[in-house]
């Protein structure tokens, strides 16, 4: 008898299991977009469709994505979040979120309070990539991925790997916008995302899908403005986090027609301060492998690769500037100097006047620059 209620026992203890979710009754969030509009917390969660993933045996479906969506409303967070969980059919489970997603509205008046809000909340991971729009965060959560693909496929799910065809705004994650957020002198490149429909066509229908578009300059936890791709091209074109870039030089300065295009490879850009006795100045060291990709005639290369280096710095002091006028340093200048020359950025701190970057401080290097054209015309196949 005593041997029996032992082993009875034994077997209740490892009974655990039987409050066990099976995977197939959650619901799986992927994208958490927030807004802030009429004073509330506007709250967007969308969740993964099983019936969209691909599967090794079958494929991809042959049929449109869905797109599963839930909406709240609060005065917090969590009270928006509270209104989903009241709807929803399923347990939410928050381990596969991927992308946040904030509203302009939301950056501009609620971004501190709301990174708090899910840093303390456990549930959340932090590790998902996070954008800001002027969008509607439905619509850019509804938009399609050609092909029928999942929404997970979509480049802002994957923006690392888009990058290596061509460089953007490098994405931040949760954690990173967080962190940077507590430093005072970083200022935050959040990229912007938009709506395209002249893009894709499925036959002559057009298929919205979202691209990257500028992004919002954050510095001291305010945002600053919105910086077009424009605005920001020679940031986009050096940062160390851009692959590819692809560049366009006048070939002939008096025809307005050829031009040459340059493809920029992997660029390593370094700050300098440059310290005299009585002055600071900020330095930037730039260098970039390149490749003539197409060309309409033969190019002579220390000219060529001079136009090249002048049009680059050019382009960086100019997204340099237009970062400047609205309080930003896309740069990192006055963070450099705070981390590494500390007295020196705190005197300048005290009197409020830190020293902007000159055009000559700017150095740019292409080297090597390789030509895969015009090897019948006289044009070595590798200019230095």
């Amino acid at each position: 008898m005593k041997r029996f209620f032992l082993i009875s026992g034994i077997i209740f203890t490892l009974a655990g299991c039987s409050k066990i979710n099976e995977i197939q009754y959650q619901s799986y969030a992927v994208g958490l977009g927030i807004d802030y509009v009429d004073h509330e917390y506007r709250v967007y969660v969308q969740f993964l469709d099983f019936s969209n993933v691909a599967k090794t045996e079958q494929g991809k479906s042959d049929q449109p994505a869905t797109v599963w969506m839930a909406s709240g409303t609060g005065k917090s967070l969590e009270e928006a979040l509270n209104k989903i969980y009241q709807g929803i059919q399923l347990p939410v489970n928050f381990d596969q979120l991927t992308i946040f997603l904030f509203g302009k509205s939301l950056l501009e008046h609620k971004l501190e309070k709301t990174l708090q809000a899910l840093d303390t909340n456990f549930d959340i991971r932090s590790t998902g990539w996070v954008y800001g729009t002027e969008e509607k965060l439905a619509d850019i959560f509804t938009t399609k991925v050609p092909f029928n693909y999942a929404f997970s496929s979509s480049r802002i799910n994957h923006p690392d790997y888009m990058q290596q065809q061509q460089s953007t705004i490098p994405a931040i994650t949760l954690q990173e916008l967080i962190y940077q957020c507590n430093e005072r002198t970083k200022t935050i490149l959040l990229p912007n995302i938009s709506i395209q429909e002249n893009i894709m066509k499925k036959d002559t229908k057009k298929v919205p899908v979202t691209t990257f578009n500028g992004a919002f300059i954050i510095k001291d936890k305010k945002l600053k403005d919105l910086l077009t791709i424009n605005d920001l091209k020679g940031y986009i074109t050096v940062n160390n986090k851009a692959v590819r870039s692809l560049f366009n030089v006048k070939e002939n300065k008096e025809d307005n027609e050829d031009s040459i295009v340059i493809e920029l490879l992997k660029p390593k850009l370094k700050r300098r301060i440059i310290k005299s006795q009585n002055d600071i100045k900020f330095g930037l060291d730039i260098k970039l492998s390149g490749v003539i990709r197409d060309a309409g005639q033969v190019i002579a290369s220390p000219k060529i690769k001079k136009e090249i280096e002048e049009k680059i710095k050019s382009e960086v002091y100019e997204s340099y500037n237009k970062s400047q006028e609205i309080g930003g340093d896309i740069y990192q200048l006055e963070d450099y100097l705070y981390r590494f020359m500390h007295n020196d950025w705190k005197k300048l701190h005290d009197k409020n006047k830190f020293p902007t970057l000159k055009k000559e401080d700017i150095h740019v290097r292409v080297e090597p620059l390789h030509s895969i054209t015009k090897f019948n015309s006289g044009v070595s196949p590798l200019l230095r």
